[in-house]
């Protein structure tokens, strides 16, 4: 059963090469701007459920199975704090000793994600979980993202990743990585555990805030989601749209064209954006968390100017 979830995913994957496939999986994506048409909003949210149902009869058996981890994880950091790294800019004033130190003495769990391990800051800071979920990371595709390599080399951390990776997991990781559903009922559902199918768009850092949630800790510190990479859209003599570099060194996938990924352009990149802060504020309101970044554009949650874990910044008065 499971190979035929392969047989599913790759089918759908070699869809996008035709042109006209391709464009109406775009326009029926709940992530393209429906505008004001009841049909296509319709559309989107009709496909959301019929993808869902698809996906549910071919993978089969396993889930209840792969989810026992995550469903023993439940209350983990009962009296800690879950700090969420997410590679944003911000990140880069994150206090590592302090972040180390308070790990060190059992007080905080660190929750990182995609490229981390690449990171400089990954020299300092051990993180206990990290995040993967984007094709890059499925291990089929190991050969080609140096990250599997430095997990074998990093002692402590555990990954997150999606239930249907399960079968393809090197035996020699099979006991450092733990299972969610990554399965989405977007528009349909205002689910946030890991254990059901997401409500929200499945961003990396969003799926990070969840997880870190169902551990079940006294606050949730966040830096690093800052979701400003749409400043660094361009658009080119061609009128392609395109993504340029915003992450942390080492952890940024580089300049892309992210054409294919609308129908009309940037309207629909930016759509796509503002639906990641819009479930912030209405599926994630309940999560305990404060963001260390009082310049960010995530204004779902309380944000705090100074912390222990986070670096001192020069007064305005001192700059000048």
């Amino acid at each position: 059963m499971a190979d035929r979830f392969d047989r599913f995913e790759e089918t759908k994957k070699s869809l996008g090469s035709s042109k006209a496939l391709n464009r109406f999986e775009r326009w029926s994506s709940p992530h393209t701007h429906p505008g004001l048409s009841i049909t296509r909003l319709a559309a989107q949210k009709l496909r959301v459920l019929a993808l869902f149902g698809i996906r549910r009869m071919v993978q089969g058996s396993g889930r209840a199975d792969a989810l026992t981890g995550m469903q023993s994880l439940a209350g983990f950091a009962k009296g800690r704090d879950v700090l969420v790294l997410a590679s944003g800019p911000s990140a880069h004033s994150i206090n590592t000793r302090e972040v180390a130190k308070h790990q060190k003495a059992g007080e905080l769990v660190v929750v990182a994600t995609n490229y981390f391990l690449q990171s400089p800051l990954a020299k300092t800071i051990t993180p206990d979980f990290l995040i993967w979920s984007d094709r890059i990371f499925h291990p089929r595709h190991r050969g080609e993202n140096p990250s599997w390599g430095q997990l074998a080399e990093t002692s402590g951390a555990r990954v997150v990743s999606p239930w249907t990776w399960r079968k393809h997991i090197p035996a020699e990781f099979r006991d450092r990585v733990v299972f969610f559903d990554d399965d989405t009922l977007e528009g349909w559902s205002k689910n946030i555990s890991p254990m059901n199918p997401r409500g929200y768009q499945g961003t990396t850092g969003t799926k990070a805030i969840a997880f870190a949630n169902h551990l079940n800790p006294r606050q949730v510190f966040l830096l690093g989601l800052d979701l400003s990479y749409f400043k660094n859209f361009a658009v080119d003599e061609n009128n392609r749209v395109l993504r340029n570099p915003t992450h942390l060194a080492g952890t940024d996938s580089g300049s892309q064209d992210i054409t294919h990924n609308s129908v009309h352009g940037l309207a629909d990149s930016l759509y796509s954006t503002a639906n990641q802060f819009l479930h912030l504020h209405t599926l994630f309101g309940g999560v305990n968390v404060v963001n260390l970044d009082p310049g960010s554009l995530v204004d779902a949650f309380p944000k705090i100017s100074t912390h222990a874990l986070v670096k001192k910044q020069p007064s305005k008065a001192a700059k000048n």
